[in-house]
């Protein structure tokens, strides 16, 4: 944010004087000028009258460099003078940086003494001299050897806070520049959570998910909306209240924000008291959004519980919950900790206890981007999480049958060619195992023999628990075939090794199909020959490799093989398994 530069012509020791030389504004300054205020006038006062007789009206120096007053006190005047005793016509920026004012007239008064009316807010079009921003602006033009009186009138419903500058042409479009920039960021990176979360429900049947959109999609609207952006984009079109929606959206921000740490804790169990707290909040949220059709006393009484009373409370219970072991708990009270603490300092600021900073308009939006970036990672971590055990054998830390049909289904309707050898596995004589020595021991064989398929074939594929004791590896169409049939072979040496289970050793087999990707036949036809393969080894008696290339004998797997180096595939899968022809 631009510095506040202060003109020569106001370095003048004791009170500053009303009338603003422009000529001697630097072309790259921007400073708040010294403005004369008079508050509490009728609201009904014709401007005319108001302006005719403002030397009894009270206007005074406004003491703050950021004067602060309430909407209850009726309008707010504002008087300043420009000066210009150059040659030159002379022009400048006037912006009122709060996007929350709902309405802001500026009358010039020219040295003929008629007035130009120019007008500009949240909740009106802009008309005359005032531009399309976030904020209400006017542009200043005085002509040479001119004075002109400028009057401010100003109406909102919500806090009044006038952070008022005077900035040249080139430090008006930098400040413009930068700060549609950062919001854009801002709503930008609220948006990119808000689909990321879409995306996320589509995977998952819990309806957390559905209401974190909802949650996701408010917040990015709150964002857009309280930036000013949108009324400057359609303010010279539409002559809708901005203001208003601003506090819609903020209501439904913390309503669905409410209720999806109510679903997402499961707190109808887990906490059942702090359960029934949260939903009066939402409820009352809820009413705020819709305050307009209601008294004005109950609007303004739920505005106050929803977003200032309603976060503290929201935050003490997840506070409880982190502290009495809730699941999930504490990564809410992480995600919703800085919207309170947002929160706090702005209220604080209507009471004038902490001070005004240009960083105070987007610290809510920032909190509200924060809580989603934070949300979203979680959820996408459990997400990512529930997939990865809805795709994995739970007892051996393989891919499951789920996931092989998922890649079969894939292959089988677009070949990526990723995999070119499949390797059916059978473990011999497992179900005396569980006969002798009780499941607890076969379950200890199985992740014995994952094991050993990582150590022998990681990395050289995918490997999958498909049944009790049966197992696939889908080779990587990279991986040499005489690489895989190595392997293959070094795990049946290994698969013989017994295994220590309490004081027993358990010695178990097994019996290996290989087969190659043919594109005659395809994906499943690998699947398939791999599985045809495997069971000619169990029925020729076990404990043995064949390949579906190999018509005849298959090796006996407890007689190690040994390749000579200039051996081609072909000559030594012959070496291993007897002469024979193709298939």
């Amino acid at each position: 944010m631009l510095s506040c530069l202060l003109l020569p012509s106001l370095a003048i020791a004791g009170e500053p004087p009303r009338s603003i030389n422009l000529a001697s504004l630097p072309a790259d300054a921007a400073f708040t000028p010294a403005l004369e205020i008079a508050t509490g006038i009728d609201p009904s006062a014709l401007p005319e009258d108001v302006i005719a007789s403002a030397n009894e009206l009270g206007f005074k120096s406004a003491g703050k460099k950021t004067p602060q007053f309430s909407p209850r006190e009726g309008d707010v005047w504002l008087r300043f003078t420009l000066t210009n005793p150059s040659l030159d016509v002379q022009s400048a920026k006037l912006a009122l940086r709060f996007p929350y004012l709902e309405r802001t007239d500026l009358f010039e008064r020219r040295a003929d003494g008629s007035l130009h009316h120019s007008m500009a807010g949240s909740a009106v079009p802009i008309t005359g001299a005032a531009i399309a921003a976030a904020y209400p602006a006017y542009h200043l033009h005085v002509a040479p050897s001119e004075t002109r009186e400028y009057f401010i009138r100003i109406r909102s419903s919500s806090l009044i806070l006038l952070p008022v500058t005077i900035a040249s042409e080139a430090a008006f479009a930098q400040r413009m520049t930068m700060e549609t920039l950062v919001w854009s960021l801002i709503v930008g990176a609220a948006l990119a959570f808000a689909i990321y979360a879409a995306s996320m429900s589509f995977t998952t049947a819990n309806g957390a998910f559905r209401i974190y959109i909802c949650f996701a999609l408010s917040a990015a609207l709150y964002i857009l909306l309280s930036s000013g952006l949108m009324n400057a984009l359609l303010g010279t079109h539409v002559h809708f209240n901005f203001a208003r929606t601003v506090f819609f959206t903020q209501a439904m921000v913390m309503a669905f924000g409410t209720m999806f740490i109510m679903v997402f804790l499961d707190m109808e169990k887990q906490a059942p008291r702090l359960y029934r707290i949260f939903y009066l909040i939402a409820f009352i949220s809820v009413l705020t959004g819709i305050s307009f059709l209601l008294p004005a006393w109950i609007g303004q009484l739920s505005f106050v519980i929803a977003t200032g009373l309603g976060p503290i409370v929201v935050v003490a219970g997840l506070a409880l919950m982190s502290a009495s072991g809730v699941s999930g708990a504490r990564s809410a009270l992480v995600a919703w900790l800085p919207c309170l603490l947002a929160t706090l300092w702005i209220y604080l600021r209507i009471f004038d206890v902490t001070p005004y900073l240009p960083i105070n308009h987007f610290l809510l939006p920032l909190a509200f981007a924060f809580t989603l970036a934070y949300l979203s990672a979680v959820l996408g971590g459990q997400v990512r999480q529930a997939e990865f055990w809805a795709n994995t054998d739970a007892m051996t830390g393989l891919g499951n049958r789920r996931l092989l049909d998922r890649i079969c289904d894939l292959e089988n309707r677009q070949t990526s060619e990723r995999y070119a050898t499949a390797v059916a596995i059978d473990l011999d004589n497992f179900k005396p195992v569980n006969d002798t020595f009780g499941h607890a021991a076969g379950d200890a064989v199985l992740v014995a023999m994952a094991e050993k398929l990582r150590a022998h074939f990681g990395g050289r594929g995918d490997i999958f628990r498909v049944g009790g004791d049966e197992f696939l590896i889908l080779g990587y169409h990279w991986q040499s075939r005489m690489d895989i049939i190595t392997q293959a072979n070094a795990f049946l040496q290994a698969a013989l090794t017994p295994l220590q289970f309490e004081n027993n050793y358990i010695s178990v087999g097994a019996s290996v199909g290989i087969a190659f990707l043919d594109h005659r036949t395809g994906f499943s036809g690998m699947l398939r020959q791999a599985d045809a393969e495997l069971y000619h080894v169990k029925s020729a008696g076990r404990g043995g490799i064949r390949i579906s290339d190999q018509r005849q004998r298959d090796r006996r797997s407890s007689e190690p093989v040994v390749f000579a180096e200039n051996d081609d595939t072909e000559e030594r899968v012959a070496k291993m398994f007897g002469t024979s022809q193709r298939r």
